[in-house]
């Protein structure tokens, strides 16, 4: 009765996804670090030219067998920045590719996405981007894995015996192309320490996602995320406080918190390689839902970090509070004005 009762459930949440899933984007824990995911306008804006990032995420690894997995990784760099000191305008651009991938019926999204923007000089090193982000994804089901009435033996489930389900005989299949738009500001203070906050809307098309045949169409999305980076006075500290808020239909979130970024090693004159170190410690509340905590090693130019969500929902008596586990890896190089004289550069 219990393999029964779990079986069910299983195909549910896995049925229930095809719109949940349709209708609600993923989210990442550690959103901080690669901004170009929530907007097209952040592509370049990273302190070197060019950037990699790669993410994976793991939930609901104590609710199901089949936990819920995506993987992300992105390229974005500077153009028109030869000195790669961002101290006038510049194009950004970027690629970000994501793999998510749920539930028994492996229902998959794979999205390929290409960032775009101009970041105009509006103070001494202060710059408003405008940025375009054309996409295209695809979805799957796979329903070799799922499991029916009709295949129940009295013991087990039979996926020998005939299913009598249409759902396998319909499109499981679709690709659509896509569009998003943002603006994002990043503002340089006189002590050094700096902000930045923008908006983003996605799927502006409001384009079909018709996995079942119906007429769903996809919510469009209306992001805002900010970041702050502030120096204490006669410490080697920062403080990062960050926000990120989304509407779309009528799914909404919002996640807060700080960073703490301390100092291990000063920068040397002399070589840039790891000698620049920091450690960041933070904790963000997703209300409602989750409780995260986050640390990060920078090693100059390599970095690579860690998230845990403690699920804090009405279902973390399923979870038993465990909600995703969350791994990045990131690095940053320049690519021009490469001398001997500066080998932080190389």
């Amino acid at each position: 009765m219990k393999r029964i009762l779990i079986a069910s459930i299983t195909v549910i949440a896995s049925m229930a996804a095809f719109n949940a899933h349709a209708q609600q984007d993923k989210h990442f824990s550690m959103f901080t670090e690669s901004q170009v995911f929530l907007n097209p306008a952040a592509a370049g804006f990273s302190a070197e030219q060019l950037q990699f990032f790669t993410n994976f995420r793991s939930q609901w690894l104590t609710v199901t067998d089949d936990p819920y997995r995506t993987i992300s990784a992105s390229v974005d760099w500077r153009m028109l920045d030869p000195e790669a000191t961002k101290a006038a305008s510049f194009m950004g651009a970027g690629v970000n590719f994501y793999n998510d991938k749920s539930g028994v019926s492996q229902y998959t999204t794979n999205i390929i996405t290409f960032p775009i923007n101009y970041a105009l000089q509006v103070g001494v090193a202060d710059h408003l981007s405008f940025g375009l982000q054309p996409a295209f994804y695809q979805r799957t089901i796979n329903g070799d894995n799922l499991t029916w009435d009709s295949q129940w033996t009295g013991v087990e489930f039979d996926q020998g015996v005939s299913n009598n389900e249409l759902l396998l005989n319909q499109n499981l299949n679709i690709s659509r192309f896509d569009i998003g738009a943002g603006v994002y500001w990043n503002k340089v203070l006189e002590t050094g320490s700096t902000f930045n906050i923008g908006i983003a809307a996605h799927h502006l098309t409001k384009q079909r996602v018709n996995i079942l045949n119906d007429d769903s169409k996809l919510f469009r999305k209306l992001t805002i995320h900010g970041e702050g980076n502030f120096q204490t006075s006669n410490t080697n500290v920062q403080i990062k406080p960050a926000l990120l808020a989304f509407l779309q239909g009528p799914n909404k979130a919002l996640t807060f918190g700080t960073g703490f970024r301390f100092a291990f090693k000063p920068q040397s004159q002399h070589t840039g390689y790891f000698n620049n170190m920091h450690m960041t410690l933070g904790g963000y509340l997703r209300v409602n839902d989750a409780i995260i905590a986050k640390v990060m090693l920078e090693m100059h130019t390599l970095s690579f970090g860690a998230a845990y969500d403690l699920n804090v929902s009405r279902l973390n008596v399923a979870s038993k509070g465990v909600g995703a586990m969350e791994f990045f890896l990131r690095y940053k190089l320049n690519y021009q004005g490469r001398t001997l004289a500066d080998p932080t550069i190389h």
